[in-house]
Order: C-alpha cells, then structure tokens, then sequence
C-alpha cells in the first residue's frame, strides 16, 4: 500500500504514531502498518488510465471492497475530483440529488456509512466573503443541505495560525448528535487536533 498515496499513509501512520512528520523514520511503524494494510482499501485514479473515475466506477469498486473486504465506511475525498455525468436535461442539484439517492441506496443496502468531502463553490466576483461554509455552499446545494443526514464544515480563518474552526451545521431529526462548533489547534509535533482552551464552544 505504501506505493497507492504516499501523503495518505504516512498522514495515517503520523496520527496512529503520535508523532511529527520528521519524527517518522525513527518510529517503528510494524503494528501500524499492519492495522493499515488490515483495515484500509484505497480508490483512486491512476495518472495514466484512459477511463476518468465517475460515481458508478466507483461506487462498483466500492461494493467490491464491502464484498471482499468487510468495508464498514467510505470516505470520498473530493467530491469534485469525480467525472460527473449529468443528463442532457439535468441541472446541477437534479444531478446532485440523483447522485445523493444513488449513494443512500448503496449504504442501505450494503450496512455502509459514507462521508463525502466537498470544497465550497467559490464566492461571486468581488465578494471575498464567504463565511462559515456549510451545506449550501457547495455546488447543486439544495440537493446536498436537503438529502444529507449530517453536515460538518472545516475552515482556518487565520492561515497564519493552526486553528481551525469545526461545525457542524446538521444533524438529520432522528439521529445521533446535535449541532454545534468548536475551535481546534493542530498539534504537528504529535499530528493530532486538541481544543483551544477558552474558545466559545
């Protein structure tokens, strides 16, 4: 697995270490590794195939890695990085909304959570504000803030510091958890996020 992305793994193999990203030679990585290689089926689109990765494929190779695998949970990372195949007579939230409907009916059936990661659109010309991005700001948004069971959103006001600010701005009525937000600092020398200490929750 070390060959599929090299940024992912080592990214894993910081976190399951506890350690920075300098620090990661001198680990020993044998257990991590293993529980890696034991619990992780990386997708994606090699540089050099001739056919681009749209939702089928993918969904299809998911399904496989359910099958063979034992996969409990899918992380699509990014969105846009898919080939989106919208109808002649689709819109970009009717293609959403048929994309959501096809990937709830995949996680119904096969017991599977998913997680999407979108990136926000980008704000209109002139207007360099976009806010605390949330489920309508991603392209076809009425599909996305009406069909997902839950919204997270992640931003770094400040790239000047390592604090990020989490919301979560839906929690579908029936399920587990409850809107709110925290402030979170990224700790390189450990590769983990703790809570900043006196920040309104």
């Amino acid at each position: 697995f070390e060959t599929d992305i090299p940024i992912l793994v080592d990214g894993l193999r910081q976190t399951m270490a506890k350690c920075g990203k300098h620090d990661l030679a001198r680990a020993d990585l044998t257990e991590i590794d293993a529980a890696i290689r034991d619990n992780l089926s990386i997708i994606y689109q090699a540089v050099d195939e001739d056919d681009e990765m749209d939702l089928d494929r993918f969904m299809e190779l998911c399904r496989i890695a359910v099958v063979r695998d034992g996969c409990r949970m899918v992380v699509l990372d990014p969105w846009n990085e898919l080939e989106h195949k919208r109808r002649r007579d689709e819109n970009e939230t009717e293609y959403a909304n048929r994309s959501i409907r096809a990937i709830k009916h995949f996680m119904r059936t096969h017991n599977v959570a998913v997680w999407i990661v979108a990136h926000p659109a980008k704000p209109a010309e002139g207007n360099t504000k976009l806010g605390i991005p949330g489920l309508y700001h991603i392209s076809g948004s009425a599909a996305w803030a009406n069909k997902a069971d839950y919204g997270v959103s992640y931003t770094r006001p400040d790239k000047t510091t390592n604090i990020a600010k989490v919301h979560v701005t839906k929690v579908r009525m029936g399920m587990p958890g409850r809107e709110g937000a925290i402030e979170l600092e990224y700790d390189w020398r450990v590769s983990a996020f703790r809570p900043v200490m006196g920040a309104p929750q």
